[in-house]
């Protein structure tokens, strides 16, 4: 692996399991076993590798949530889709789960950096744009009902991690039905 992505992979790591002050230079360096130094040629301090892997979660994730999309669906099986991608994203991926869900967050991540985030999700919004427009999805900010379907998946998601809930295949379809509930146009 490239000394660059040991470095963010080591970070993200660290700052998941200790906070983001905890988590000094030197100890990222000794377990990523590269020089100090090395991290200062990639970057040019922690905050600029916290902002690297905010960036490259968004980017994942926006993507991630895209796949098995077919046109030929209708919306609400797209809808499904996006957001069963997102959650099994998420358990997949339980390091960048929490990273977002604890560190990528103000103060730590500016609205600067949020807004360098927004192309990477861009479809998924257009996507509830287009829900909004043809009167498949209520008329309320775009924002916010990405943000209220998110955070339905974020508790499911924290049901499954600390196990006080399965998260069988039918309370997952419950969770999507959910968002769905939530959002729909009536």
């Amino acid at each position: 692996m490239e000394k660059e992505q040991r470095i963010i992979l080591t970070t993200l790591e660290l700052v998941v399991k200790q906070g983001f002050h905890a988590t000094p230079m030197s100890q990222v360096a000794r377990e990523a076993n590269v020089a100090v130094g090395t991290i200062y040629h990639y970057f040019k301090n922690k905050q600029q590798i916290i902002e690297k892997i905010f960036l490259m979660i968004y980017k994942d994730f926006g993507t991630v949530m895209l796949t098995n999309i077919k046109p030929a669906d209708d919306y609400k099986t797209q809808f499904s889709t996006m957001w069963r991608n997102l959650y099994n994203y998420f358990l997949s991926n339980p390091l960048a789960f929490y990273f977002v869900e604890y560190v990528g967050v103000p103060p730590l991540i500016t609205p600067e950096i949020a807004k360098k985030s927004k192309p990477f999700y861009a479809e998924v919004v257009d996507f509830c744009t287009q829900g909004v427009q043809t009167k498949k999805l209520k008329n309320i900010d775009e924002v916010l009902i990405t943000n209220l379907c998110y955070g339905i998946i974020s508790s499911a998601v924290k049901l499954k991690i600390k196990e006080e809930l399965p998260m069988s295949e039918k309370q997952i379809d419950q969770t999507i039905e959910a968002c769905w509930n939530a959002v729909k146009y009536e």
